[in-house]
């Protein structure tokens, strides 16, 4: 995943205004329902952390014990964690008051849905206020300014001010006082357990104990960049076909066989909150290792072993356990199957089996044009980098934190030891990047030029009107770096003639 653009708590919008006019409008309405499903449930899950662990979130104000620097940090990430829920909730229950325009039958139903996202915001912006209030040490930890995360002073203030305001209060009482909630609706229990919660929370007595008497909207949306965390938390969020991509994981394992170490990949997932903002129709890169066996009858030459000599080693793999206690400690599989690709993820950068990096819907397979011993430097290199942190500043200048395509770079940065690719960087906002669509571009750029340094080795598109992920001709990969977000919903349905290997 690389950085969201500004206002990218819209993205769910776009992607659903685009489904609108493709799709029917229920099926529209179905999507924004799946997506204030999600924040719910999430939101959920959050308040039940928070809850359980009562020694950070439910402490006495009196309380002469201080949070530690791990508790803190704690803090700070349920309050992101947060934010990016409440950010995508607000924007649905934005985009859902088109229900004022609509004739009778369409707005009853689109009325019943804004009040689900609108009652569900508000409570659960009480929520996290009522249990933020018990201590004043975290109210003071979350108002202060905290750059590195790109949140400004007396951000909860504002936070908590708008939920607390009197226009917030009476737009809650003039909607539910309003709205006649069919008890018959699928979404009749969800809304009533927003409304009971928020009657059981005490409006009064938050109210009074913080004295905000005000018209004034404090619009925290407007102050909230969602960078660290919507890449974090809403890169993982999809708002259809949830829990399924088109390339299977039998697929992904049967693909693999073509692949060789050294060779690295970008792929597309479908349907994911974030893709409107991330830069290029490409939004991921991983590279592959492949087994230790594989490893060992591939980087199986005299030039590659004379090298490992050099370092004192008898095989490339003890050169990689020696290179990484990481690697060393690890059982060489996940749940999916054998470690074949080393990736950087939210989680940090980590290995995976091919079945579940490669759980995606579109991806493109490169082989550098390189000897054996500069994609056994290459990976070699990699595991340098094991155990780092997801890089969210998406800083290419410095080492501690890594982004996915980074990752690749610097594995195969060029060096006085090194052949290396020479991967074109391009600043965007001031620092220097390289996402995986400008990979794609750069290989177009430089195809059949002297200036070409990697292969594509394969093409794996998909067709979602058919649900069918498909090993497809290499020239139709010719600028799909340009394709744009909406492109699933341009397809044409997909060849039953042509000559595309379908592997199952």
């Amino acid at each position: 995943m690389f950085q969201v653009k500004s206002g990218v708590y819209t993205l769910c919008f776009i992607m659903l205004f685009l489904a609108s006019n493709t799709y029917t409008p229920a099926l529209a309405s179905q999507i924004e329902l799946e997506a204030i499903q999600i924040q719910r449930n999430g939101l959920l899950n959050t308040l039940s952390y928070m809850d359980r662990h009562s020694e950070i979130f439910n402490r006495h104000s009196n309380s002469p014990i201080l949070l530690n620097r791990q508790q803190k940090e704690t803090t700070v990430e349920i309050w992101h964690l947060y934010l990016d829920y409440m950010s995508t909730l607000r924007a649905l229950s934005e985009s859902t008051l088109d229900y004022l325009t609509l004739g009778s039958t369409e707005r009853s139903r689109r009325k019943e849905l804004h009040a689900l996202a609108f009652n569900a915001h508000y409570r659960f912006g009480l929520e996290f206020i009522s249990r933020i209030n018990r201590d004043p040490e975290i109210s003071k930890w979350l108002n202060t300014e905290k750059v590195e995360d790109s949140l400004p002073k007396n951000f909860y203030r504002r936070f908590r001010k708008e939920f607390l305001s009197d226009w917030a209060t009476d737009g809650y009482d003039n909607f539910n006082g309003a709205f006649d909630l069919d008890r018959s609706s699928k979404l009749a229990g969800d809304i009533s357990q927003d409304i009971a919660a928020i009657k059981e929370l005490n409006r009064t007595a938050l109210l009074t104990k913080n004295s905000v008497a005000t018209l004034n909207r404090a619009l925290y949306r407007t102050w909230y960049p969602l960078q660290k965390n919507v890449a974090r938390g809403m890169g993982k969020v999809k708002v259809w076909r949830i829990g399924e991509t088109l390339i299977t994981p039998q697929q992904a394992f049967n693909f693999s066989r073509s692949f060789e170490p050294g060779d690295f990949y970008i792929t597309r997932k479908e349907w994911r909150l974030t893709n409107v903002g991330i830069p290029g129709f490409w939004t991921h890169s991983a590279l592959y290792i492949g087994t230790p066996a594989e490893r060992a009858s591939y980087f199986n030459t005299t030039e590659i072993n004379t090298w490992v000599a050099s370092k004192g080693y008898d095989t490339y793999e003890a050169l990689l356990r020696a290179s990484s206690e990481i690697y060393a400690q690890h059982p060489k599989f996940d749940d999916a199957g054998a470690i074949r690709v080393i990736e950087a993820l939210d989680a940090g950068v980590i290995f995976n089996s091919i079945e579940t990096s490669l759980e995606a819907d579109g991806a493109a397979i490169f082989r550098p044009r390189l000897s054996k011993l500069e994609k056994a430097k290459a990976i070699y290199n990699s595991f340098y980098y094991l155990g780092r942190p997801y890089d969210f500043h998406f800083d290419f200048d410095s080492d501690s934190a890594m982004v996915c395509s980074e990752l690749i770079f610097k594995a195969y940065q060029a060096s006085d030891s090194q052949v290396g690719i020479d991967f074109p960087l391009y600043r965007s906002v001031g620092k220097k990047m390289l996402t995986p669509s400008e990979i794609a571009r750069w290989y177009d750029q430089t195809k059949d030029t002297a200036a070409q340094q990697i292969d594509l080795v394969m093409f794996i598109d998909s067709n979602e009107r058919d649900r069918v992920a498909f090993m497809a001709n290499p020239d139709t990969f010719t600028d799909s770096w340009k394709r744009p977000d909406w492109y699933i919903f341009k397809q044409p349905k997909h060849p039953e003639n042509e000559n595309i290997a379908l592997i199952k």
